[in-house]
């Protein structure tokens, strides 16, 4: 009996123990995947918003629905310009989200593990903000501090209700589930806010319910083989480039893999001028209008590779600016003698945190035009535009 009774309490125990190491193990898994498989998607997702340090946005933000949650996923999404810190970020979610279901649920144990389901499965949607993702778990967060049963849990839920709404957005759509008796009324509760929000807030009523920052209908979504083209481009990894996309049926891939072939010695000049496809039908979405804009820069086309910044950043889903686009434009200004557009820009990139090294090694050259003349970069790129036509109105 002892070595029977000390057998179940060695199983019991590491039964525990296995629950508790599980969601950890789940976090890294979640992470390894998108770190080795699809650092591109998280990429993407960085380079669709243009996060500000300053009050002004914070305000922004908070005076519409949805707001504080809106905030929050951007001030995560700025650093998803390394996948690295990308990838831990949503580990860290991931584990939060496990823990907080599993104290609303504690006798359901791998039901916890549904909103880490979610929240992986949002990851490869880019025309999703991680807006949703937060709201989810701050929702989840205010649920599993609301007291136990009884009217001071309805008085607490009848509250939170509208203000939830208003900083979380939709997502607190969950929160009737805390009081099942009285969820009729917290439904009508919640669908006034929402009527009264619209109101206020200068958006429709069907966006205003859906979610402003939400857009799930976009027409021509990023395609993974185009998010990992640019980011390819972007990083200047031309041999990855030739040999992934031999097959590819995308317009810009195929003059991003002609120009990489002819980066690394594969093909001359004039069999690259014969390949590139510059037809409107190579800008089908955001990631291949970026990928034009690194194509025609490096072909010293600034005026066009411009153009394609431009294009890329008005199809941000959410109508939100690109950092990664006035980046370009402070180069492609630059190089065009622009110099108060590109400080304009630069003004703007310096209260970010991706961008501002940026912004603070190319004020001086907006500022003192002559430093262009010793410019490795900018100089020769000057000289292709100066003696070139113009063929931005081509």
């Amino acid at each position: 009996m002892r070595q029977l009774y000390t057998l179940m309490s060695s199983l019991i125990i590491n039964k525990v123990e296995w629950r508790r190491w599980l969601p950890v193990v789940v976090a890294v898994a979640v992470a390894c995947v998108l770190l080795l498989g699809f650092p591109y998607v998280m990429v993407t997702r960085e380079q669709s918003l243009l996060f500000l340090w300053n009050g002004d946005y914070f305000v922004e933000r908070i005076v519409l629905p949805g707001g504080l949650a809106q905030y929050l996923g951007e001030l995560l999404t700025q650093f998803f310009g390394n996948p690295i810190v990308a990838a831990i970020i949503y580990g860290v979610l991931c584990l939060l989200a496990q823990r907080l279901m599993l104290r609303l649920v504690p006798r359901y144990y791998w039901l916890s593990y549904v909103p880490v389901a979610v929240i992986f499965l949002l990851a490869f949607d880019t025309y999703i903000p991680l807006t949703l993702t937060v709201s989810l778990l701050l929702t989840m967060g205010i649920m599993a501090m609301l007291p136990g049963e009884g009217r001071w849990r309805l008085f607490c839920t009848a509250i939170l209700i509208p203000i939830g709404y208003w900083l979380l957005g939709p997502a607190i759509v969950l929160m009737p589930l805390c009081c099942i008796r009285w969820s009729p009324l917290l439904a009508v509760l919640l669908a006034a806010c929402v009527i009264g929000s619209s109101w206020v807030a200068p958006y429709p009523l069907r966006q205003i319910a859906r979610g402003i920052d939400y857009y799930w209908e976009e027409e021509h979504p990023n395609t993974m083989e185009e998010m990992e083209c640019d980011m390819l481009v972007r990083q200047k990894k031309w041999n990855s480039l030739v040999s992934k996309f031999s097959n590819s049926a995308s317009p810009a891939i195929q003059n991003a893999r002609a120009l990489a072939m002819f980066q690394t010695g594969r093909i001359g000049e004039g069999e690259l001028k014969e390949r590139l496809n510059l037809s409107g039908s190579v800008l089908r979405t955001q990631s291949s209008a970026f990928i034009m804009s690194e194509v025609y820069l490096l072909m010293g086309m600034v005026q066009l590779s411009q153009r394609c910044a431009f294009e890329a950043m008005e199809s941000v889903p959410n109508h939100n600016k690109s950092g990664r686009a006035l980046r370009r434009l402070v180069e492609t200004n630059l190089v065009c003698g622009h110099t108060a557009v590109a400080l304009k820009y630069i003004a703007v990139l310096e209260e970010t945190y991706a961008y501002h090294g940026f912004a603070a090694r190319h004020r001086p050259l907006a500022e003192h035009p002559e430093l262009m003349d010793r410019h490795p970069y900018f100089n020769p790129l000057r000289e292709v535009y100066e003696k070139s036509r113009d063929t931005f109105f081509h």
